[in-house]
């Protein structure tokens, strides 16, 4: 793997130390999740993904992209990676559909098959709430699933090795030549001309676990909505949940993501690094991309970790949650994708939420108009489609009066709210909504304000313009605008920085019915923003204690104070030198409450 940093080796000193798992922002660059805050095509730009495993172990990865309005599922598959392998892909805009598509001339193995990836993907807009203009942008969800049982290889598995069974079931993990056994991780493993030996055995072994053969079976949901593990003494057994796969402390993490945008027009290239996250979960979670009725799983609410931890204020400790609360159900019970709603996610969010929140972000700007400056600011919103931002509040009547009844029980009431119900074309959910023993579909949140809420206040550079006032004492850079409260209506948000004049085009190429247009006040041409998320408190706001299961908030009690909202994103700036086009991103400058 690559070398933890001092700081990370001492928050994973302390997490063993108390005994426990908890959800952390890995600085390092690798994790078990990694998210990428923006994918685009406008504006001539390609996307080129890159996903690293950085270890010597057979890693599976579900990468996943959302599209920008509503995080709505637009393509996902499975990579099943080799040790130390990359897997990168373009996204790109098909000109004939209009909307993305994805290509790659990688050979590593997928589900589905990569030859279908190599021919090109559009992504599918199956929703009714989406336009194909919001699936040119959004952002890409990177999740391990598992480590793959390796025999004699260093994962932890006890010297037994993932198998396709060719003839009787023996169930003992050995490869058998006599009855054409397959080992898994041979087939995927690439020969010393880049080419995996057999990528035939993904498929196989998903077909075999379903025939009651050695082989691949999906994960599954306790009744609390959160990932269960295989309740078999071997977990390489037929019928048990996860078969083929492993996932001691020794085998998580080591995922490294990042992506390069480029202008193709004019040949500026951006940069953009992943948000990697580690102690989301100790179990693996193992799905088919095809599964109808599982398919957003694992997501960022599916994991079985239910603490999450950063360094203290002066990075002498470490500031823990302590076990944080589920939520009231599912959250996917109340993300509305129709035509395909509830689909399963997971009642998990604030181990992940709480260690990507931040009270305020900063991000610079330059627009100087003679040479062309432009700035785009990407601020993405990972939880939104979980429940988890400062704009809505959970109901269990959401059309108030109207002919759906409301849901039983009361929010933050600490119960299984419906346990296991039937959902109309999902089949049986875990902790749904209820109303006696049938699904309730009138819980959901309040549409009043469906938005991120937040403060911008701007500045220019020190000592070039807002000179101060004749005879006042003062320092520069001098605040211009006094805080306004402004709405981001979407999971991603492009906030293009116009000059005063509104001649500055956009960076990124956002459509215009998507973008969040900032004009500048005359004379000013660069400098940073502050935007800031407040009164979004994870222990007392109402908001978060009606999305709980048990109260009060997310039951973190004494261990501190937790604020903010879950943000990722960056700065896009670009500017003519000559006869080319310069770009650069700059992360997202978080104000995290440590205290």
């Amino acid at each position: 793997m690559l070398r933890k940093s001092k700081i990370a080796a001492a928050m994973l000193m302390a997490t063993a130390t108390a005994g426990v798992n908890a959800a952390f922002v890995n600085t390092d660059g690798t994790g078990q999740v990694a998210l990428l805050p923006y994918y685009n095509v406008n504006n001539n730009i390609i996307t080129n993904i890159n996903i690293t495993n950085t270890t010597d172990l057979y890693k599976v990865v579900k990468v996943r992209f959302r599209e920008s309005r509503i995080s709505a599922d637009v393509l996902d598959f499975n990579i099943y990676m080799s040790p130390f392998d990359v897997w990168n892909g373009t996204i790109r805009l098909n000109a004939g559909t209009g909307v993305a598509n994805i290509i790659t001339e990688d050979e590593t193995c997928t589900f589905p098959d990569k030859a279908l990836l190599q021919a090109g993907v559009d992504f599918r807009n199956i929703y009714d709430a989406t336009t194909d203009e919001d699936l040119t942008e959004g952002y890409v969800e990177v999740i391990e699933m598992g480590v793959i049982a390796d025999g004699a290889g260093p994962a932890t598995d006890g010297g037994e090795t993932a198998e396709i069974d060719g003839g009787a079931v023996d169930a003992d993990g050995t490869i058998t030549a006599a009855t054409n056994d397959r080992s898994i991780p041979a087939g995927l493993l690439h020969d010393a001309t880049g080419m995996p030996a057999d990528c035939s055995v993904v498929s196989d072994a998903w077909t075999a676990g379903a025939a009651g053969i050695n082989g691949f079976t999906p994960g599954s949901m306790t009744t609390e909505g959160v990932a269960a593990d295989a309740a078999v003494a071997d977990p390489y057994e037929v019928g048990g949940i996860n078969a083929g796969l492993v996932y001691t402390a020794a085998d998580r993490g080591g995922i490294n993501a990042y992506a390069i945008m480029i202008n193709a027009a004019d040949g500026a290239a951006f940069v953009e690094q992943g948000t990697h996250i580690d102690g989301y979960a100790t179990v693996p979670q193992h799905y088919r991309s095809n599964d109808a009725a599982n398919y957003l799983l694992p997501s960022l609410a599916s994991g079985d970790v239910q603490t999450a931890e950063m360094l203290n204020a002066d990075a002498s400790a470490v500031k823990a949650t302590g076990a944080l609360s589920l939520t009231e159900f599912d959250t996917g019970a109340v993300n509305d994708i129709t035509p395909n709603p509830s689909i399963p996610m997971g009642s998990n969010p604030f181990p992940i939420a709480v260690a990507l929140s931040a009270d305020s972000v900063a991000a610079p700007y330059f627009t100087e108009a003679n040479i062309n400056g432009g700035t785009d600011i990407v601020a993405t919103f990972p939880m939104r489609k979980h429940g988890v931002y400062n704009g809505q509040i959970l109901t269990l009547d959401l059309d108030g009066t109207g002919p759906l009844a409301a849901c039983d029980g009361t929010l933050d009431d600490g119960t299984d709210d419906g346990a296991t119900v039937a959902v109309p074309n999902v089949g049986t959910v875990n902790d749904y909504p209820a109303t006696g023993a049938a699904y309730c579909d009138n819980a959901g949140f309040i549409a009043s304000t469906p938005d991120v809420e937040v403060s911008l206040t701007y500045y220019d550079y020190e000592e070039q313009t807002a000179a101060v006032v004749a005879g006042s004492d003062d320092f520069s850079p001098v605040p211009i605008d006094a805080p306004t409260v402004i709405a981001l209506e979407r999971e991603v948000n492009v906030v293009s920085v116009q000059r005063s004049d509104g001649t500055s085009a956009s960076v990124l190429g956002t459509p215009a019915a998507n973008v969040f247009n900032w004009t500048l006040d005359p004379g000013f041409e660069a400098g940073w923003v502050m935007i800031g998320m407040p009164n979004y408190n994870y222990t007392t706001d109402t908001r978060i204690q009606a999305l709980s299961e048990a109260g009060p908030g997310v039951g973190i009690g004494a261990a501190g104070s937790w604020t903010g909202v879950p943000v990722i994103g960056f700065s896009a700036m670009a500017a003519d030198v000559g006869p080319a086009q310069i770009g650069e991103t700059v992360d997202l400058i978080r104000s995290v409450n440590r205290n």
